[in-house]
């Protein structure tokens, strides 16, 4: 901060040239932006997510940046082409390919750049759909444990250019654990997961051709 010097003269004497003098200094004002003028940038060092799906299941703006740039290629006239699975939820996006690949049939592949992407939205319903029946406990009488269900939504995209290749709904599968040997590991109740023989089954047309 600059400071300007005021000297002030105070008095003169007729015997002679007598000055007292007072040295006083006066604060300039730190400068002000305009009305104008553009607030900073905010800075962020967050990483981008893991796959270019939208954050909803309603939305169709994929993405950018994200983790899958520089690993996927164009899919060629003829499959098999390789399929990379996402889900996102409250829990953020993560990634079930390895799960997904326990259910493609022969004549697909998981070999090589991905070229199918799917996106995968879970929407609980709460609807009681089914019971887990039998459930074993050490030294006491078995349990059953409702299902709720759950509304999946499943959007499909060409790998490379980001393209929706198809988009579906289907409702959830009663998967029932085989035992429980706990009191602690007896859930209040169970959702309905995602039925990947069936999302596979819709999919073959988009990984084969």
């Amino acid at each position: 901060m600059r400071r300007r010097f005021v000297i002030t003269l105070l008095a003169v004497v007729a015997a002679g040239v007598i000055a007292a003098v007072v040295v006083t200094t006066r604060e300039e004002p730190s400068p002000v932006a305009g009305p104008g003028a553009p607030p900073p940038a905010p800075v962020t060092t967050a990483q981008p997510p893991i796959a270019f799906c939208p954050e909803t299941a309603t939305s169709d703006r994929v993405r950018s940046p994200s983790g899958l740039d520089g690993k996927t290629e164009p899919r060629t006239p003829s499959g098999p082409h390789r399929l990379a699975y996402f889900v996102v939820d409250e829990k953020g996006m993560r990634d079930f390919s390895d799960t997904a690949d326990g259910y493609l049939p022969m004549g697909t592949s998981q070999q090589g750049a991905v070229q199918v992407v799917v996106c995968e939205y879970p929407k609980p319903t709460n609807e009681r759909v089914g019971t887990c029946d039998g459930y074993e406990r050490q030294g006491k009488p078995p349990l059953s444990v409702a299902v709720t269900g759950v509304q999946y939504t499943y959007k499909a995209y060409d790998a490379e250019s980001k393209r929706l290749l198809d988009t579906f709904v289907l409702p959830g599968t009663r998967v029932c654990p085989s035992s429980v040997t706990t009191f602690d590991d007896v859930p209040r109740a169970i959702e309905a997961r995602s039925d990947y023989t069936a999302v596979i089954g819709r999919l073959l047309p988009h990984l084969r051709m």
